[in-house]
């Protein structure tokens, strides 16, 4: 008899273990720690009030007007340093706050891959999987859904003045 073996690369073993754990929910990527959490002893992501409040505040101001540069020179003024501990917060730290669905309690997995060393933005849904109410939510679906929809507004109107 001939076996065929399929010989599988270490990324390519890694890659497979990883994708396995996200389908079945077990995946510690899920308890990943963002700005507003922070682990309990028992693993889970737990609300940090005073960073929870940093988050509210961004989401609020954010809908009512405020630019991302305005947010961070609100931020500095109330000396609330950076998820990286910088004195001001970068419009892009602020942007990625207001795209990511684990205030709301959700979390997707698999929303990147590794090319070559770099991560990557995946835009194959079918290789993500959505866990709902993982993790206590910071922000209401309802703000969540009109942040989303004020960013495209905002960024539909950039483009339309270039």
């Amino acid at each position: 008899k001939d076996y065929v073996t399929m010989e599988l690369t270490k990324s390519e073993q890694i890659r497979a273990g990883l994708r396995k754990s996200f389908q079945s929910g077990t995946s510690a990527k899920a308890s990943t720690v963002r700005y507003g959490y922070k682990v309990s002893r028992a693993g889970e992501l737990v609300i940090d009030p005073a960073e929870a409040d940093t988050v509210f505040f961004i989401f609020q101001h954010f809908m009512n007007g405020y630019s991302l540069g305005k947010i961070s020179d609100a931020l500095a003024h109330m000396d609330i340093v950076s998820p990286s501990g910088r004195a001001t917060w970068s419009r892009e730290t602020i942007s990625k706050l207001l795209a990511n669905e684990k205030y709301i309690g959700d979390v997707v997995l698999g929303k990147a891959n590794v090319i070559d060393g770099v991560q990557v933005k995946s835009h194959d849904a079918s290789k993500q999987v959505l866990m709902r109410a993982h993790h206590p939510a910071i922000i209401s679906h309802e703000l969540f859904n009109a942040v989303q929809q004020e960013k495209r507004k905002r960024a539909r109107s950039r483009v339309a003045c270039k």
